[in-house]
């Protein structure tokens, strides 16, 4: 594709992802199927055939960096740290990249992580994405580093990717806002802090021997 043709793509991807973010998927249905109007250019030249491949490029476009930088920072961990030691660097691994990415490009794309938590269609197009590999081994590696039961393991992750997804939106939120906001060491030392805390909290584990 020409440089002009790339540059074309990338504004493409970087409205759809202002429009799932601002409206979530039913919007990629507009932009792909017959009679979408300006949006139909998408699905026709640049290949995005399908609301799946609508979503999975918005995702990619950004996430691909944040994979590559998340994966450096694993590496180093894993070869430099000794296992039972790893939980607070892990959880400032997980969180830092994606901090990084969204303070250097000017777009939504927590925003767009946001919405991709809460809309079923997304999340099975982005489950067995190769840009999640990072997070994925980040979550074995966190969860190996924990106590209790691997349900109650995996629900405290789940619970730090919502609250630092979340907080990251608001934070994106904000600085478009020009409101005044957390530089990125402090958003993510604040972030790892809380998300320590929700993982290493005691279980609460329902009686359910009472009638």
């Amino acid at each position: 594709m020409s440089r002009r043709g790339d540059l074309a793509r990338i504004a493409l991807i970087e409205a759809a992802e202002q429009l799932f973010a601002e409206r979530g998927s039913r919007v990629c249905r507009s932009a792909t199927s017959r009679g979408g109007g300006a949006a139909q250019p998408l699905g026709r030249a640049y290949h995005f055939v399908d609301r799946a491949g609508l979503v999975a490029a918005v995702y990619e476009h950004r996430m691909r960096l944040v994979d590559e930088r998340r994966r450096d920072l694993i590496d180093a961990i894993e070869r430099d740290v000794p296992e039972g030691d790893r939980l607070e660097r892990l959880v400032e691994a997980t969180i830092r990249p994606l901090v990084e990415v969204v303070d250097e490009t000017d777009g939504w794309y927590a925003r767009f992580l946001v919405r991709t938590r809460w809309d079923a269609f997304a999340r099975q197009v982005l489950a067995d994405l190769p840009a999640l590999t990072s997070f994925r081994r980040a979550v074995e590696l966190i969860a190996a580093e924990l106590d209790g039961p691997l349900w109650a393991r995996l629900d405290r992750i789940d619970q730090m990717a919502t609250l630092f997804i979340g907080t990251i939106a608001g934070w994106e939120w904000r600085r478009h806002d020009r409101e005044r906001a957390h530089e990125t060491d402090a958003l993510t030392a604040d972030l790892t802090a809380t998300c320590l805390a929700v993982l290493t909290a005691r279980v609460c584990v329902p009686d359910r021997s009472s009638p």
